[in-house]
This record gives C-alpha cells, sequence and structure tokens, in this order.
C-alpha cells in the first residue's frame, strides 16, 4: 500500500508551490518571444539554405526543369525569343514568292508551335540540361559575389546588370532549326546597379539573423525553464506545443504567400501553374523546416506526457520500469534508432552538420535520460517485483 501511494504521488513529486506573478510572467513571456522569434528564424534559415546558396539553388533549379509545367513555360520562351531576335516572318517572307507572302505570319506561327515540342525535348536532354544548371549555377555565384563585394569590377563592366544567360540554350536551339539567333537573345536580367544597394543589405540582415536569431530562441526557451523552477514539465509541454504550433504556421505562411507571389508576378493565368510550381520547389526547404518542427513538438509533447502526472502516463512508466530496471539498452537502442530514422530524413540543416546532431541527440537522449531517472525514482520495487 505505501508503495502504491508513493507510486501515485510520485508523479507531482518535486513540484513546489505556485511561481509568484511576476516570475509566471516572465516565463510565459519568454516562451511567447521565443516562439515568434523561432517563426521568423524558420523564414531566415529558408532564404539562407536555400535562396542564397549556389549548390542548393542550383539543385533547385535542376527540379524546376524537370516540372513539367515549368519546362513547357521555359520552351514557349526560349521558343519566342529565338524567333523574335532572328526575326523568323520576314526570312520567311522574303525566301516565298510574292503571291504567298502574306502566308509568312501563319508558317511563322505553325514552326513556332513545332519549335516549342522540339525545344521541350531538347531540354529534357542531359547535355541541355547541365547547360542550364551550369547557367543557373553561374548567375547566383555572380549575384552573390556581388551581394558581397567581391566582383564589383565586373559588374560594372556588365552594364550593371546580372544576368541569367541562356544563350546557349537558344544557340542549341537555333541550330536545331537553322536560325541565326541575335548574340544577346535569351539573357535575363537578375539585378541592376540601382537594387545593388538594397540587395546588400537584406543579404547582410538575412545573414547576421539566421545565426543570431536561433542562438537567440534557445537562449530564450532555456531561459524560461530555468526560471520556472518546480514546475518546468509544464513549461517544456508549452514549448513542444509552441514548436508544433510554429511548424504549423509555417506550413500556412508557405501557402498563403505563394498565392500572393505569384498572383502579383504573374498577370497571365496560362503562366500559373508553372509559377505555382515553381514556388512549391523553391520553398521545399520551408516545407521541410515545418515538418521539423512539427516532429520536435510532437516528440516534445510525447515526452512531456510521458513524464506526467496523468493516470495513462503513471501507467506507462508502471509498465517501463522492469524495462528500464533490467534492460534500458533496449530503450536507448529503440530511441537511437528512430533518431537515426531522422538523420536519414536530414529534414533541416541541423539533421545534416555535425553540430546540430549532437545538439538534438544530446536533448533526445538527456530527455530518455531523465525519464529514466523518473520511472526508476517512482517504482523502486520493478526490478524485485519482475
Amino acid at each position: 500500500m505505501a508503495s502504491a501511494a508513493q507510486a501515485s504521488a510520485g508523479p507531482t513529486r518535486g513540484e513546489s508551490a505556485p511561481l509568484t506573478r511576476n516570475r509566471a510572467i516572465a516565463v510565459w513571456a519568454l516562451v511567447v518571444v521565443a516562439s515568434i522569434l523561432m517563426l521568423f528564424s524558420s523564414l531566415t534559415i529558408w532564404v539562407k539554405r536555400q535562396a542564397l546558396d549556389t549548390d542548393a539553388w542550383t539543385n533547385t533549379s535542376g527540379q524546376m526543369l524537370a516540372n513539367d509545367e515549368i519546362r513547357q513555360q521555359l520552351s514557349i520562351y526560349l521558343v519566342d525569343t529565338l524567333f523574335s531576335s532572328a526575326d523568323a516572318t520576314a526570312r520567311i517572307q522574303q525566301a516565298l514568292p510574292p503571291k504567298r507572302q502574306a502566308l509568312a505570319p501563319v508558317i511563322s506561327g505553325a514552326l513556332q508551335s513545332v519549335a516549342v515540342q522540339a525545344a521541350d525535348r531538347l531540354l529534357q536532354t542531359p547535355q541541355v540540361q547541365a547547360l542550364w544548371e551550369a547557367a543557373n549555377k553561374r548567375a547566383h555565384q555572380d549575384l552573390l559575389d556581388i551581394l558581397n563585394g567581391k566582383d564589383k569590377g565586373r559588374f560594372e563592366t556588365a552594364n550593371g546588370e546580372v544576368v541569367l544567360d541562356l544563350s546557349p540554350l537558344v544557340t542549341r536551339l537555333s541550330d536545331r532549326f537553322g536560325v541565326q539567333a541575335a548574340p544577346d537573345a535569351g539573357k535575363i536580367t537578375i539585378l541592376q546597379s540601382g537594387q545593388l544597394k538594397t540587395a546588400q543589405r537584406a543579404l547582410k540582415m538575412i545573414k547576421v539573423l539566421s545565426v543570431f536569431l536561433l542562438v537567440l530562441v534557445l537562449f530564450l526557451y532555456g531561459l524560461a525553464i530555468y526560471l520556472a523552477h518546480g514546475h518546468r514539465r509544464r513549461i517544456l509541454r508549452a514549448i513542444a506545443v509552441s514548436f508544433l504550433l510554429v511548424g504549423v504556421l509555417v506550413l500556412v505562411i508557405q501557402s498563403i504567400t505563394g498565392g500572393a507571389v505569384v498572383n502579383s508576378l504573374i498577370k497571365t493565368d496560362a503562366l500559373r501553374p508553372a509559377g505555382n510550381a515553381a514556388w512549391g520547389i523553391g520553398t521545399e526547404l520551408l516545407r521541410n523546416v515545418a515538418y521539423a518542427l512539427i516532429l520536435y513538438g510532437v516528440a516534445g509533447l510525447i515526452g512531456a506526457w510521458l513524464a506526467g502526472s496523468t493516470r495513462w502516463a503513471v501507467s506507462a512508466r508502471r509498465r517501463l520500469a522492469p524495462v528500464f530496471e533490467d534492460q534500458a539498452w533496449i530503450v536507448y537502442v529503440a530511441v537511437a534508432v528512430l533518431f537515426l530514422l531522422v538523420l536519414a530524413w536530414g529534414p533541416t540543416r541541423a539533421t545534416r552538420e555535425w553540430w546540430g546532431i549532437l545538439l538534438l541527440g544530446g536533448l533526445l537522449f538527456f530527455g530518455v535520460a531523465m525519464l529514466h531517472r523518473q520511472t526508476v525514482r517512482e517504482f523502486p520495487a520493478a526490478k524485485a517485483a519482475s
């Protein structure tokens, strides 16, 4: 009877008197502020790790070319660029007899339709895909060099513009149809000199915030836990809920913002499917960050529930007690396998970098160790009973 009473009282052991009003306000304010900052941190991490990383952008551009909607619109752009720069209609008109010259626009339109299909097939070949990725990589690296002030001289000699040079793709297409394109055909301006200072300030801010915000978030959460002495389990549960809610909010922002961005940039309905596809591919890392936050939140809630005072939680710890006493390695191995599966998924940079693996792994196994300690303390007779 005594042991049963001790077990039932165990979950509330260590709980002290309620927090003072000022301390409670401070603790909850820290959790709320940290959660808001975590939302902004998620957005800055996405921008830095996907939009501002050349290798990541090159990989993203390859995924975009593999999308049917995007590749179709790129094919149309390349063909339109080729035919307009070469003035195909005028050339066809010159080649026709005088009585047939009025048919030149019709013939040109028919050729363009055929050319779009040919361009789409051409863009699916490994050689042209390599040219596409090389063009994106070069343009992205040029952009970062300019924004970081590494190659300002080349920027000035290029008429103050950073361009995505798709002329090699236009050349491949012109060779296929025997049409000579203009030398500057297929060059898309990415950045002009008038936008340089604004872009440089934005880049510096993103670089600082992507690191500073994450550190500040962890510090604020840690401070909240420290100040909540005697009520840390409840605060840990609140932090887990905040992770889950921020993850869901990031997904909502990604969806709503995507529609707004595409609609503001693209006025033609026929182009919007390609725009939506590009946004979806370009924000893949942002969605992965959101999924990771949701996963961490769910894991935290499960841990908080297992350490809680509910009847089911106490029953779960009572069942785990013999395992923790006699075969604790089984629990740790199971947790390690789950952790390795998360690392194989690699939803965020933290799960792909040594420091992130150590941090997340350390926190996970610290939590399991605390549960182990709590369970053994609450049910000291489990080993003898088993």
